[in-house]
């Protein structure tokens, strides 16, 4: 235990210092250190728990459709990274994860990079485009899905998304 201890220790001196001495966000960070650790919570403390043969199903009462957008807590990484709740793109579902392109707003003077493309939605939130982010695609477990949450339909081809996406990846 004491090296636990330790550890939380070191863990709190490095979230201070972020907060006092740097223009990094801690507190957004902290907030996401403990969404992560309710999930993980949930996960090992609930979940787990109701498996007879120790495997771990997490089924969603509404799931979305493939080809439209629904929020998702896509984790942390570097600053530069779209990180914390987003909504993604489903592009494809494979059952327990999912294939997400993260989603931004489009700002006026913007343009779209090679790796981004704007598409057109179901009129959301006053906004009538979304920027999609190749570059931050990623493979989800549908346990991160925010069902609380509504899902939105896509206005954009899905071939025209699927063509500018497989120019991206290859």
């Amino acid at each position: 235990m004491k090296n636990y201890e330790e550890k939380l220790n070191k863990l709190n001196y490095s979230l201070k210092r972020l907060h006092e001495e740097s223009d990094y966000d801690a507190s957004t960070y902290v907030h996401s250190l403990l969404e992560q650790t309710h999930q993980l919570c949930f996960f090992y403390c609930y979940l787990e728990n109701q498996s007879d043969e120790g495997e771990v199903f997490y089924s969603l009462k509404k799931r979305p459709k493939r080809y439209q957008l629904a929020y998702f807590n896509i984790g942390r990484g570097f600053p530069k990274e779209l990180c914390d709740g987003h909504w993604c793109y489903v592009y494809r579902d494979y059952g327990v994860k999912m294939l997400v392109i993260p989603c931004t707003s489009i700002k006026d003077d913007s343009p779209a990079s090679h790796f981004e493309m704007d598409i057109k939605i179901e009129r959301f939130r006053g906004a009538d485009y979304v920027r999609l982010q190749f570059g931050d695609a990623r493979m989800v477990d549908v346990q991160r899905l925010d069902v609380r949450k509504e899902f939105v339909e896509v206005l954009e081809s899905s071939k025209a998304i699927k063509k500018r996406f497989l120019k991206f990846i290859d």
